[in-house]
């Protein structure tokens, strides 16, 4: 039952990676204001949703108020690391340290607070799917000439992706109670500096920026709910699954279906490289899952 809650969370995580591209790419503003402005929009449909989940109940610990502020100035630092790390170097590269620090740091948090010993076959599926990422992006990285604040924003990325996962980790041990809590202040507060964001840089013309076409609408409101079923599922699961093997597991499985939409819905093309990091992905999944 768990993995099958968990192929869920995959499937809705590939979702909301493949239309948040296609909400960008179809956003009518300047590109910089695409970020904010979904970001400003998630945090309160995520938000309302949460809200719902938890059966339209509101507790706040000082603990989970903790939490949920650390877990939102480490979501809004992702989201500022992304862009900046993407228009100044590599996209694939920067992917693969996404992908690193998502998987390694709450892994090594389960490992060293949390009591959940790395095994031979935990151990192997964490490093299949890092070589794997690898793979898949190799051919398009290019870090010639790149800058040092480059690597500046890719630091910042692999620590604020790794830490977003443990924070939650961390609220669904001490106080899974309030899970739907931490979720509802980590993402309304995001939106909040977002759209504080949106005034330093739009000032008369903020509310200009949410000014959006039919084009773009569509793939918006499909991330959006897809990203609060994610979220509201994932709290469900991890007290259940050891962490390695939850992040694992779902690292692995969104990178497998993201580099198969590339091919089915963006026409690039499979190479050999690209495709072995695809089996070497679907390996690891399948020993975790054993």
């Amino acid at each position: 039952m768990n993995f099958l809650l968990i192929a869920v969370i995959i499937f809705l995580y590939s979702f909301q990676t493949l239309f948040c591209k296609l909400y960008t790419d179809r956003y009518p503003g300047r590109a910089d204001l695409a970020s904010p402005v979904f970001c400003v929009i998630e945090g309160v449909f995520v938000t309302l949703c949460t809200f719902a989940f938890g059966g339209f109940r509101f507790e706040l610990s000082p603990f989970t108020l903790l939490m949920g502020v650390l877990n939102a100035v480490a979501l809004f630092a992702y989201n500022q690391s992304l862009i900046q790390a993407s228009v100044r170097g590599s996209y694939a590269f920067m992917n693969v340290v996404l992908l690193f620090g998502g998987l390694l740091v709450p892994s090594v948090y389960g490992a060293v607070f949390l009591n959940e010993p790395l095994s031979l076959v935990k151990i192997f599926s964490i490093a299949a799917v890092l070589v794997s990422c690898v793979l898949m992006n190799l051919e398009d990285i290019k870090l010639k000439n790149t800058s040092v604040s480059y690597y500046i924003f890719c630091v910042v990325l692999f620590v604020a992706n790794g830490l977003y996962g443990t924070f939650v980790k961390m609220q669904t041990v001490h106080r899974d109670d309030q899970k739907q809590e931490m979720i509802m202040l980590t993402f309304f507060l995001t939106g909040v500096l977002a759209f504080i964001q949106l005034l330093m840089k739009e000032k008369k013309n903020t509310f200009a920026a949410f000014r959006l076409n039919g084009r773009c609408i569509l793939p918006l409101a499909v991330c959006i709910l897809s990203a609060s079923l994610a979220i509201n599922l994932l709290v469900l699961v991890l007290p259940l699954v050891d962490t390695a093997v939850l992040y694992t597991v779902e690292n692995g499985g969104v990178l497998v279906l993201a580099a198969l939409y590339a091919v089915l819905f963006f026409r690039e093309k499979l190479r050999p490289v690209k495709a072995a990091g695809i089996l070497l992905a679907v390996a690891a999944i399948t020993a975790m899952s054993l």
